[in-house]
């Protein structure tokens, strides 16, 4: 009798639970659907290195239910299942995690991602996960699926050499496997397994064309930002080759926007101009955006840029308060800011603002000075999120040690996942209300703008991505 083949799938679980996060709420909680590219990288590596075709399951893209999910599970039983588990996330994991249990108690259910890296042994003590990954988990997926394939009753002396793992030993203690490298060569990953999924259903309210795709050129980010959860960790980069290639595959697709979803795309001057340059010799006619700093950019690099099909630039500026960049340890100054603003602005590229209030130090004054500068630079778009020391990063330690925090929260979280949690913020001169208030007040009155609407009203391709403008227009003007 052949041997049967495994069953992987890869589930995205419904938004159950809803823990308000820093960003602004109701962009958070906008119907835009993005791929998970991480998903979508491992289920590549499987597929070439082992030949298992996997399933990916994201109940959001498909407006999927709980019983939707009970449903699928109780006829295909498959062998491994598996997630990519943020802290925002976890409680709807855990919700597909009784699921499973209940209607396929023989799938082995492992958690990626960045919850379980922070807190491996939280999260196993949680009982949901056999398994966890730690870091990139493209190798350490695929090893342990290997271990589970041609498991012959050798208990846990296998997996004791995959590095990156973590699991429960057959006496109940939990064994944290020596960490894995990170992936130094990205270009010799395969391109992450997208006909696995539809991409017509993943949708971005600010997209130019009816049709784009999310694309990954690097990981990790050498800046040193207090709040982040990359400080300093190590740099690496796909080639330019590798990136056009990836992109003429989707040309042939007739998909021509692209969203390069690194943290800050031209890290790299050389590697920026190159690409620019191919892209430019290739005559692909493509349009996409990226995020970049302000100090990583000036004219040149910009003339390239727009080009080569760049018509939008994300900048995490922050704050308009010199004392506040500082504090937060962004290496940039307002006048910085302001000239790569207009600089962009003189190429025709649009330049969306990311700012952040509610810092620790962050006085009435501070945000004044925010604001004045959003007037001075006039970008098409804002974000306004509120200053939230996240898990294990170097704000949330230093506010631990200067006991502004008074108890490790993130941790008991972890420990105790509950649904009522509220992500606090502190701030010497605002409560947790008033810096959402001040939040709201910020986009409103940013959007209320007639030109800002005219604008998004000229640019809006298809009905959908108008339907997704009247809605979020909506519960912005009804606050």
């Amino acid at each position: 009798m052949p041997k049967k083949e495994m069953k992987i799938f890869f589930i995205i679980p419904p938004n159950i639970h809803y823990i308000e996060p820093y960003a602004y709420v109701e962009a958070d909680k906008s119907n835009t659907v993005r791929p998970c590219l991480g998903l979508l990288y491992v289920a590549a590596v499987l597929e070439r290195d082992l030949g298992i075709e996997t399933r990916i399951i994201d109940s959001n893209a498909d407006g999927l239910t709980l019983n939707d999910l009970e449903n699928i599970l109780s006829k295909e039983k498959p062998d491994i299942v598996g997630f990519s588990v943020l802290t925002f996330n976890l409680l709807n994991c855990m919700e597909v995690c009784k699921i499973i249990k209940k209607q396929s108690p023989l799938s082995k259910i492992c958690f990626g991602g960045w919850h379980p890296t922070l807190y491996p042994k939280e999260t196993l003590e949680l009982g949901c996960a056999d398994y966890i990954v730690i870091g990139e988990g493209e190798q350490t997926f695929s090893d342990l699926v290997s271990y589970c394939k041609e498991k012959k009753g050798n208990g846990d002396r296998k997996l004791n050499a995959i590095k990156g793992l973590g699991y429960k030993a057959e006496d109940g203690s939990i064994i944290i496997n020596p960490p894995r490298k990170s992936v130094q060569n990205l270009d010799g990953l395969p391109f992450p397994a997208y006909d696995l999924v539809d991409t017509t259903k993943y949708s971005n309210i600010l997209a130019c064309t009816g049709n784009s795709v999310t694309i990954m050129t690097s990981r990790g980010c050498p800046q040193k930002c207090v709040f982040c959860d990359l400080r300093r960790t190590p740099y690496r980069f796909r080639s330019p080759v590798n990136i056009l290639e990836e992109i003429k595959f989707w040309v042939e697709k007739n998909v021509r926007e692209f969203f390069i979803q690194d943290d800050n795309f031209t890290i790299s001057r050389n590697r920026t101009i190159e690409f620019c340059r191919l892209v430019i010799d290739s005559d692909l006619d493509i349009k996409y955006k990226i995020s970049s700093r302000v100090d990583f950019l000036d004219d040149e690099l910009l003339c390239y840029l727009k080009s080569s099909g760049c018509y939008r630039i994300y900048f995490g500026i922050e704050s308009g308060s010199q004392k506040i960049l500082d504090y937060l340890e962004k290496g940039v100054t307002v006048e910085q800011i302001e000239n790569t603003f207009r600089l962009a602005k003189k190429h025709g590229i649009d330049r969306c603002a990311y700012i952040m209030i509610g810092s620790y130090p962050e006085s009435q004054r501070d945000i004044y000075k925010t604001l004045d500068l959003i007037k001075r630079i006039k970008p098409e778009h804002l974000h306004c999120s509120i200053c939230a020391p996240m898990p294990k990063t170097y704000l949330y330690h230093k506010l631990l040690e200067e006991e502004v925090i008074k108890k490790d929260y993130w941790l008991e979280f972890a420990k105790n996942p509950d649904p009522a949690f509220k992500i606090p913020f502190f701030n010497q001169f605002f409560d947790s209300q008033k810096l959402r208030d001040l939040q709201n007040k910020i986009q409103k009155q940013f959007y209320l703008n007639p030109m800002i609407v005219l604008q998004e009203i000229k640019k809006t391709r298809g009905f959908k991505q108008f339907l997704m403008k009247s809605k979020m227009a909506f519960k912005l003007f009804s606050k």
